[in-house]
């Protein structure tokens, strides 16, 4: 009897328990519908173009009083500050005075101020009055400028983040600056970008690269002891996370990700006080493709995001190496939506290779003519930047399909990976080969470049001094003599700091310009192109001359690799098409 009367009381208790599980899914799951849409049944969910502009509009910041916003765009050349009431038609553009970029605006929490990233004085972080536009420079370096909830400090990053994609390893990390003084601290020494304070202090919310490529939202406590090192809380798994924003309340976080196979909002319920996750995130559904660049108003009933769509497709343009200009217009080498970047010439001259970026990052091959077109990777690694081998029948790339960046190789018909290097606490970037095929160049990522013999198999360090820079030097490509290696010089904070050329013979370093990329060797041996603010350069090695080879403005050449014929007569490149509007979801009551 007494066993036969125990089941249903266990049966009871089971029924209970998973009556218990059931609840707490309903008040999770109702807790994000209500942290999204409100807790009403009479609230509605609108959406509001604010922008239309050609081209891109980046880094919305709703201002507390909600009526207006600010953000970037590029108005008659260079990037400035836009003022623009919700609503309204015509922005006031804030920075016109200024022929250098201002991006990354945010407003302070009382709505008087606007910090921003700006390049004049040599670049930094400033701060603007709203109404008086009075700017003051508050540090010489940072990015992504966050301001703390009472207003006297602003959280800032080491390297500068528009799209998730352009990262390709890590390097960043975050300070504290007091404002208006200016002083200024490290927080944390960890890779971290795009960092937000939560609305009570506690917390910062970031994004950084795993070491497997992945990018991943984490948090870190805000108060941290002077020379403690915190230990950050994982928020995301999975392969592009980023651009983390609070709500209002501190008990969720936003973010982008691109989880459901376009990159969409979503958002997670947070405890502020310990960082840890308490539920699954939740689609944030919006009439975009592509959301991003996420602001939230104070009172949590709105949010502005950009819809953003990109396109990069393989051109090639006749060029005349006496005028050193290109002639005629760009001829379509690939179309449509695979986003093509980072061509490379075979030998022959009859075929490219590239690596895409959208979903998928995979190596791919077509003929110069735009016919042929086939895979040469197909899964879910970060395959990227292919180089041709001076007898076409391989290509180097780097990849972290063996859980981190590392160089490898692969036959011309898709066969016989084979990885090259092995760097246990870094990541290699950039491999590129000896012109006598004997061996490669590239990049151990924020630290240095290196040569590897294969007949030797060891590797060179390129212990480039640079102590007057305080940057390093990144391998990009070969002389067609072998004499010289032509790279980029990077500062400490990632970004470009100009040209310079390695002498290999006589281990000597020499510093060409202070701006621009990807430097491309012409057959001379003396003249080279380069990527400068959306076009290509020419570069005298011996004179420092430089100008203007190629524009397709509004439209730009996508930088990290364009490829030149052996004959110096055709270039061909990447062009990027990026068009990016402000937008604003509303939670409504009864409908309004």
């Amino acid at each position: 009897m007494s066993s036969a009367g125990s089941i249903p009381g266990k049966l009871i208790k089971i029924i209970a328990g998973l009556c218990v599980v059931i609840a707490l899914a309903f008040i999770i799951h109702a807790y994000l519908k209500g942290t999204l849409f409100g807790n009403g049944a009479d609230e509605t969910v609108s959406f509001l173009q604010l922008t239309s502009q050609p081209g891109p509009e980046y880094f919305p910041s709703l201002s507390p009083a909600e009526n207006t916003f600010v953000y970037s765009a590029r108005t008659e050349g260079n990037w400035d500050i836009m003022l623009a009431k919700v609503g309204g038609r015509i922005p006031m553009n804030l920075t016109r005075d200024c022929p250098d970029d201002d991006t990354q605006p945010a407003f302070s929490p009382d709505g008087k101020l606007i910090a921003f990233r700006s390049e004049r004085n040599g670049g930094g972080i400033f701060v603007m009055h709203a109404t008086t536009n009075a700017v003051q420079q508050v540090t010489d370096f940072g990015y992504n400028p966050a301001w703390s909830p009472d207003g006297r400090k602003i959280l800032l990053a080491g390297e500068s983040i528009t799209r998730p994609e352009d990262r390709a390893a890590t390097g960043s990390g975050l300070w504290i600056a007091d404002y208006p003084r200016g002083e200024r601290r490290l927080l944390y020494k960890g890779d971290a970008v795009q960092p937000q304070w939560s609305p009570h202090g506690k917390r910062i919310a970031f994004w950084a690269i795993d070491t497997g490529g992945g990018r991943n939202v984490w948090t870190i406590p805000a108060q941290i002891p002077e020379g403690a090192s915190p230990q950050p809380v994982r928020v995301t798994t999975g392969s592009i996370n980023w651009n983390p924003v609070w709500s209002a309340t501190g008990d969720a976080l936003y973010f982008s990700s691109d989880r459901s196979g376009n990159m969409n909002l979503y958002c997670v319920p947070m405890d502020e006080e310990t960082g840890k996750v308490l539920g699954q995130p939740e689609l944030v559904s919006t009439p975009s493709a592509d959301s991003s660049h996420i602001s939230v108003a104070p009172n949590g009933g709105r949010l502005a995001y950009v819809q953003y769509s990109f396109t990069a497709n393989l051109y090639k343009v006749p060029f005349d190496s006496v005028s050193e200009l290109a002639r005629g217009e760009p001829l379509a080498i690939t179309h449509g939506s695979r986003q093509a970047t980072r061509p490379s010439l075979s030998p022959d001259g009859k075929w490219l290779a590239f690596n895409t970026w959208a979903k998928q990052e995979d190596l791919f091959v077509v003929g110069t003519d735009g016919i042929g077109l086939r895979e040469l990777t197909n899964d879910v690694y970060q395959d990227r930047g292919p180089r041709w081998s001076p007898d076409g029948k391989k290509l180097a790339f780097f990849s972290n399909r063996s859980g981190k960046y590392e160089a490898w190789t692969i036959d011309f018909e898709g066969t016989g990976l084979r990885r090259i290097t092995n760097y246990p606490e870094h990541m290699v970037v950039s491999p590129f080969w000896s012109p006598d095929g004997k061996g490669i160049a590239g990049s151990i990522y924020g630290i240095r470049s290196f040569l590897m013999d294969f007949r030797k198999k060891v590797e060179v360090p390129l212990d480039i001094h640079l102590d007057q820079f305080g940057g390093y030097f990144q391998a990009w490509s070969w002389s067609k003599t072998g004499s010289m290696i032509a790279g980029q010089l990077i500062n400490p904070d990632g970004s470009e700091a100009g040209i310079g050329i390695y002498h290999v013979a006589s281990n000597k370093f020499e510093r060409l310009t202070r701006y621009g990329m990807d430097p491309v060797w012409l057959s001379d041996d003396r003249r080279l192109l380069f990527s400068h603010d959306g076009g290509i350069d020419l570069l005298d090695s011996r004179t420092g001359r430089t100008h203007p080879v190629l524009s397709v403005a509004p439209q730009s050449v996508a930088k990290r690799g364009f490829a030149v014929s052996a004959d110096d007569r055709l270039i061909y490149f990447s062009q990027t098409t990026t068009e990016a509007d402000v937008w604003l979801l509303r939670r409504e009551r009864g409908g309004r």
